[in-house]
């Protein structure tokens, strides 16, 4: 019976000997890992760990896609530690209050993040490592009964232990760090609800996402090749040169590859593809756009899952009568609607949140994870998602955010007298009454408004692109409130608040 991610490593290792494991670009060439070569990896780096007294510890990771930042992961859980994964986009004083809340022991972080990990005021205690450190230093010496140890407290690692934290996209005031046991991790990896049997798969979403790690170590487990796009500029040269014929991509990137492969033949083989299947989570297919694809042998997959609800989610196949479900739970997942919000459980549902019981306390009940969406279910069991039951904005690349945070940030600005944030035609869209002064002129209101729009753009320049506001819409009266001087959060002129 496999109990911890060690033992789901070595079973995976000895089943993929022999195979091309992963494929990526170097220089503008498709390099080739062996399953003997990443392997040989693993155990160096976990070597190192272990060696430098961080067995059992926490380890950040914190980079773009690569096969580095992937044997890192795995390497991390060789050695019996904790894998905590950090988003490198991340502003630095953001960082630094997720390290302080999670208190990693190390960080192994690439050439894109090392300007953030050097501008953090982390902890002294805080082990700094390169990614491409080449982990072959005298430090590698170690008594060997203190190995010896080492090797027997990994062995004794339980399925209930802590295998794994990362964050949420921030759907509050903060994002929250998800816990994952030994088993949850497991359960997620070794699934076969996606039994295509495909040959190679191109991996586009964040790493450090839950969707982009459990998707990366499910591929592996499956036996498929792993293509690692580390830069979205070159994905049409990842599915030309790689050849993947499985991919998974954000939502906003669906009408984009419609539109691209409506030239591209059967398969896109016009284009020098080799597409079967395209992965979408949280997408609202368009008949046309869905069309287009089913016309050229490509199918389309609605994938639906929480960070919460670990690595078991839905993966239906679209069809044109139902291109608007999540379609039915997948074996080993159990879903029921109370009060019109769907509850998840699994085996692969979250341990709770690192350090918070009460938010921990409000999602999980008895097993079952709450996830806050609206949903209903006809009566061949579909399930359709209507919304969120609190106020966010959820945009079509599947991230979650507070438009009370995003005002926040302009609290300071006194030429903005109200500020409401929402998403208008999938753009998260800021209203602003300016405080003009009295009877200004034409002039002095453009003056006001440029110094606003200069606010805005040192606001975008501080966070992620899905947070940034992308556009800003000036009101000469006073935005629309409730009795109580609450801004209500809808848009008059069309847009959703």
């Amino acid at each position: 019976m496999t109990e911890t991610m060690r033992q789901l490593l070595e079973q995976m290792e000895h089943k993929l000997t022999g195979k091309c494991l992963i494929r990526y670009r170097k220089d503008g060439k498709v390099m080739e890992i062996s399953t003997e070569a990443f392997f040989a990896q693993i155990r160096k780096k976990s070597a190192y760990f272990l060696h430098n007294g961080l067995g059992g510890k926490k380890i950040g990771i914190m980079g773009r896609n690569s096969w580095e930042w992937l044997a890192t992961l795995c390497a991390v859980f060789w050695s019996g530690s904790v894998a905590v994964l950090f988003d490198r986009e991340l502003p630095a004083d953001a960082l630094e209050e997720l390290f302080e809340r999670v208190e990693p022991d190390a960080i192994v972080y690439d050439d894109m993040a090392g300007e953030a990990v050097c501008r953090m005021n982390c902890a002294d205690h805080l082990r700094k490592i390169p990614m491409a450190d080449s982990y072959e230093r005298e430090s590698l010496r170690m008594d060997p009964a203190a190995w010896e140890s080492e090797q027997l407290r990994i062995r004794r690692r339980k399925p209930e232990d802590l295998s794994c934290i990362f964050f949420t996209s921030g759907t509050t005031d903060k994002s929250k760090a998800v816990m994952m046991s030994e088993s949850g991790m497991i359960a997620g990896i070794a699934s076969e609800i996606n039994d295509r049997h495909f040959e190679a798969f191109l991996a586009v979403l964040p790493f450090h996402h839950m969707a982009g790690f459990v998707m990366i170590l499910n591929t592996m487990y499956l036996g498929i090749t792993i293509c690692i796009a580390d830069d979205l500029k070159y994905f049409y040269h990842c599915l030309e040169e790689m050849k993947p014929d499985y991919v998974a991509v954000v939502p906003s990137m669906l009408p984009m590859l419609a539109r691209k492969v409506k030239k591209g033949g059967q398969n896109g083989s016009a284009l020098g593809w080799k597409l079967r299947s395209i992965h979408c989570g949280g997408a609202t297919f368009e008949s046309e756009t869905l069309q287009t694809f089913l016309d050229r042998k490509i199918t389309v997959l609605q994938g639906y899952g929480a960070s919460e609800a670990g690595g078991i989610g839905f993966l239906w196949e679209m069809t044109p009568d139902r291109p608007d479900t999540i379609g039915k739970p997948p074996k080993g997942m159990e879903v029921k609607i109370v009060d019109g919000e769907l509850y998840l459980r699994s085996a692969s549902v979250m341990m709770g949140y690192y350090g918070d019981e009460k938010s921990t306390g409000e999602v999980l009940r008895d097993g079952w994870y709450a996830t806050g969406d609206l949903c209903w279910q006809d009566e061949d069991g579909y399930l359709y998602l209507i919304g969120r039951k609190k106020n966010l904005i959820i945009l079509s690349n599947g991230e979650n955010v507070s438009p009370e945070e995003i005002e926040s940030r302009f609290a300071a600005c006194r030429e903005i007298r109200e500020i409401r944030v929402g998403e208008k035609e999938n753009r998260i869209t800021a209203w602003i009454y300016p405080q003009y002064s009295k009877n200004s002129t034409e002039k002095e209101k453009k003056a006001v408004r440029e110094i606003i729009q200069n606010a805005v753009k040192n606001y975008n320049e501080s966070v992620p692109l899905y947070k940034q506001i992308q556009k800003t819409e000036f009101s000469e009266i006073p935005l629309e409130k409730t009795a109580s001087g609450k801004l209500i959060r809808h848009d008059r002129m069309g847009g959703n608040a």
